[in-house]
């Protein structure tokens, strides 16, 4: 399992250097153009083999924590317990990230594809990958009240917040005139914002520490959050407005 592993860790590393260039290709091209599509899904593909390589990562450190951390090293049985505490824990709050990238990616793509027409939403596939969001993020917010971390906390209340959101474009009643568009924007970007936060939280963490000490380490965490969300709610303002000035 450990080989399996690190072929999935170098994956993820490779592809997710990858989607942080590409990721804005398709942001600053003629929406609906040749290459806004193309680079789309160029992107997007990098988010599934981002995602997939990420749950299984996860998955395998849940199941042997010890024998992928801690490989080819003797340790006492009460530091083990809670050294495996701890790790399933964080494989459980990344796993919950992971499968929040991939249920981004594929209701983005079939908002794309199903438009005005939302019957491809409401397939049972795509509706339990949403209920398997809802279930890892209630299971990172049962370990944030029992183990008091802000930081699961934020992240879970976030996953519900996705799951709901999503839930009630799938199933309202009607939706306005290319609302389509703002639901496509708005999920892809949230991939988009995953690609950052696991770029300056995870993979920058080693050099941010030194910088960052106490609560501050939260940063690196909340901050492409805070940014995409306002960028995504200045983008959904001006496509409204474009749309009001053309009818």
């Amino acid at each position: 399992m450990l080989i399996v592993h690190q072929f999935a860790l170098y994956l993820h590393i490779i592809i997710g250097a990858i989607a942080l260039i590409v990721f804005w290709v398709p942001v600053v091209t003629v929406k609906g153009s040749p290459q806004h599509r193309l680079w789309g899904k160029i992107f997007t593909w990098c988010m599934w083999l981002v995602s997939i390589s990420g749950i299984v990562m996860c998955l395998i450190v849940i199941y042997d924590p010890l024998a992928i951390r801690y490989p080819s090293q003797h340790i006492e049985q009460a530091l083990g317990q809670q050294l495996v505490l701890k790790q399933r824990q964080l494989s459980e709050f990344l796993l919950m990230l992971s499968v929040l990238v991939l249920a981004n990616i594929r209701h983005s793509s079939l908002v794309l594809a199903a438009k005005q027409h939302r019957e491809r939403l409401r397939s049972g596939s795509h509706l339990l990958l949403i209920g398997l969001l809802a279930a890892t993020g209630g299971r990172v917010l049962y370990t944030a009240l029992t183990f008091g971390s802000t930081l699961y906390l934020i992240f879970a209340l976030i996953v519900s917040s996705t799951v709901a959101t999503m839930l009630f474009y799938i199933f309202k009643p009607t939706l306005k005139p290319r609302e389509w568009v703002l639901e496509h924007m708005s999920t892809i970007l949230g991939a988009g914002i995953a690609v950052y936060t696991a770029f300056f939280a995870v993979g920058g963490r080693h050099w941010l520490a030194p910088l960052l000490p106490g609560a501050w380490q939260l940063v690196p965490w909340l901050l492409p959050a805070v940014v995409g969300t306002l960028g995504i709610l200045f983008y959904k303002k001006q496509l409204v407005s474009r749309q009001t000035r053309s009818k």
